[in-house]
């Protein structure tokens, strides 16, 4: 498995037969919105999006954004919450599955889960299973130590958010969270895109046994 981080907490998962998309912010919508420009290049254009699903954990504009959704074509498949079922529908998009928290669909090669997240909206992580690896994707969740159960799926990775605002935990409470977990690598997310919302990603990769930090718009291999 590959995967391309997309700043926030945007990635691109791919297998040898399968890609899929998760929260894709790639628009300036929060400044046209918000005033809130966004501080990195936009690394794909919607328009060139061509996957098996996009998957959107909820439904705020820097993960279930209406400027990239409308740019995508409209078959592909998106999985996301009730709420962010309901924005997709108005946006046009009828392709699209709902997931509660311990629902779990199969597309490709990929098994996705909707896991616990305690956000200021309807909201999920995600368990993905893919090629003997299995990656825990936090999305947007405030502290809960109900987190601490993700540990049960045995996570070969954990990506989780660090921000501290609008409802995301700030850099202590995701180290609590990530041991707690016990991923032997541990990354962090959602501290890069915009200039009022951003921490140092070094004061949680540095400070957890495997922790590492993905550059934007570059390509691992897991």
């Amino acid at each position: 498995m590959t995967i391309r981080f997309l700043g926030q907490s945007g990635y691109v998962l791919k297998t040898k037969n399968s890609e899929i998309i998760i929260d894709p912010y790639l628009s300036d919508s929060v400044n046209r919105v918000a005033g809130r420009p966004r501080t990195l290049p936009i690394p794909i254009e919607p328009k060139k999006i061509h996957c098996d699903a996009v998957i959107c954990t909820h439904n705020h504009l820097d993960h279930l954004d209406p400027d990239t959704v409308s740019q995508i074509k409209n078959k592909q498949l998106f999985i996301t919450t009730n709420e962010g079922e309901i924005e997709l529908n108005r946006l046009g998009k009828d392709n699209v599955v709902s997931l509660n928290v311990g629902e779990s669909t199969v597309v490709g090669d990929f098994e996705i889960t909707a896991v616990f997240a305690d956000h200021t909206v309807e909201a999920f992580g995600l368990i993905i299973k893919a090629e003997n690896r299995t990656l825990y994707f936090s999305g947007d969740t405030l502290y809960n130590e109900k987190l601490f159960q993700i540990a049960n799926y045995h996570p070969d990775v954990t990506l989780i958010c660090i921000n501290g605002k609008l409802g995301n935990m700030n850099v202590e409470e995701a180290l609590t969270v990530a041991k707690k977990i016990g991923a032997p690598l541990s990354i962090p997310n959602h501290y890069d895109m915009f200039a009022s919302n951003c921490e140092n990603p070094h004061l949680f990769a540095d400070h957890i046994d495997g922790g590492f930090i993905m550059e934007f718009d570059r390509e691992y291999q897991l």
